[in-house]
């Protein structure tokens, strides 16, 4: 199988609270997650990874290897302000065999 463009919705967003780690230097974020509008059967019964393509700005924040796709919904760690119903355009691809766990 090769690679599917598609595009994901974000479903949900949960705050983090904000720690400071250090004097004057606090981090937050939030954990974003989306599902992509037509999760076909064949995304169901697979390993697949999601990449990311626009924003491009989320681009940084992926894992070397993607994000796992699971019943056709995936999550990241976001530093960016994203809302419930924002468009992720993503690139669907299967995992190799030798890459299952």
């Amino acid at each position: 199988m090769e690679e599917n463009a598609e595009i994901a919705e974000v479903i949900r967003v949960a705050n983090h609270p904000v720690v400071e780690i250090a004097e004057g230097v606090e981090v937050g974020g939030c954990t974003v997650y989306a599902r992509i509008n037509d999760p076909r059967q064949k995304y169901c019964h697979a390993s697949f990874v999601v990449q990311i393509l626009k924003p491009s700005g989320l681009s940084h924040l992926q894992r070397e290897k993607g994000l796992r796709l699971e019943r056709g919904q995936f999550s990241f760690d976001s530093g960016e302000e994203l809302k419930v119903g924002d468009k992720l355009e993503i690139l669907i691809s299967p995992v190799p065999p030798e890459n299952l766990l």
